[in-house]
């Protein structure tokens, strides 16, 4: 049977690969630690995902992370601090789900779930509240 013939879905599953996780237009590297490009591992640009989830008396919280409590304190405290922007919606990512870009020592962007497109000054307060820990587990 024809390429054609088996239809749209049949042609995409043939040519699908997995894009960088930053960038989302690029061919990933194969076994590259982030799922980063060429260009976005050349330039620094790491990506990092937290699950948030809402808290009993009212708001949100980080639920679990690609980064240790630890880890979020050490690296991501001031950057996240210093960062201004406002976070944008993305489709790929999952429920509750937040994506941090870094790059090198600074926050690129933040990405987040169509579900929390309402509350994300709540998640941002979330995800700076979590690089305020010590050593407390998600």
């Amino acid at each position: 049977m024809p390429l054609s013939a088996q239809g749209p879905r049949r042609r995409a599953a043939l040519f699908w690969w997995p894009v960088c996780r930053v960038c989302l237009k690029r061919p990933e590297i194969p076994d590259e630690r982030y799922g980063r490009c060429e260009t976005c591992a050349r330039s620094g640009r790491v990506p990092y995902r937290f699950r948030l989830a809402s808290r009993p008396g009212g708001g949100l919280a980080v639920k679990a992370g690609e980064l240790s409590p630890r880890a979020l304190r050490q690296k991501l405290r001031e950057p996240l601090l210093a960062f201004k922007g406002s976070p944008s919606t993305k489709q790929h990512l999952g429920l509750h789900e937040l994506e941090l870009i870094t790059a090198k020592d600074r926050v690129e962007s933040v990405r987040m779930a169509a579900d929390l497109a309402a509350q994300s000054e709540a998640a941002m307060t979330a995800l700076r509240e979590a690089a305020e820990r010590t050593d407390a587990s998600w």
